[in-house]
């Protein structure tokens, strides 16, 4: 990050989600309109239960489409339960939590693999794997694409 960018990165357009202003008028437009829309809906639905919630604080609301004071109970009534709701919810996150937490882990044992199949594996000799894993350090010489094409458990000598 605190290195320049190079000349091919600097050629290229920004994106539209860094550049807004390369967006067509038109889009830009219709985003803001409705995004605006979809606000003053969320608030429209919250409205029935903050005026049940007024009334029966006492305040003066008027009804909000209540065909009668039945609607007023069931918000109340939901009121009434949703502690219990979401404590319900959080006991069963933990207890599930729990349960992967303290799952018994697989009883059967692993298979070792051995020497001959991991070299066979490798396409390796197998006294050289051998001797591979009996040394602290390997040596490894990439090819000109990156690729590994040998190791050695002494370190190479380097042309001068």
């Amino acid at each position: 990050m605190d290195q320049s960018r190079s000349r091919d990165q600097a050629r290229y357009q920004s994106l539209i989600i860094e550049r807004p202003d390369l967006a067509h008028p038109f889009r830009r437009v219709s985003a803001v309109v409705f995004t605006a829309l979809a606000w003053l809906i969320w608030l429209a639905m919250w409205l029935p239960l903050l005026s049940a919630i007024a009334r029966h604080y006492g305040f003066a609301v008027h009804e909000i489409d209540y065909p009668s004071h039945i609607s007023l109970d069931s918000f109340l009534a939901l009121l009434g339960v949703m502690p219990w709701a979401i404590g319900a919810a959080l006991g069963a996150v933990f207890i599930a939590y729990l349960i992967e937490r303290l799952k018994a882990h697989p009883t059967h044992a692993r298979r070792p693999v051995g020497i001959d199949s991991l070299a066979t594996g490798a396409a390796l000799d197998p006294e050289k794997l051998a001797g591979w894993q009996r040394q602290q350090v390997l040596y490894v010489e990439h090819g000109p694409r990156g690729r590994v094409t040998d190791a050695h458990t002494t370190q190479p000598s380097r042309p001068d």
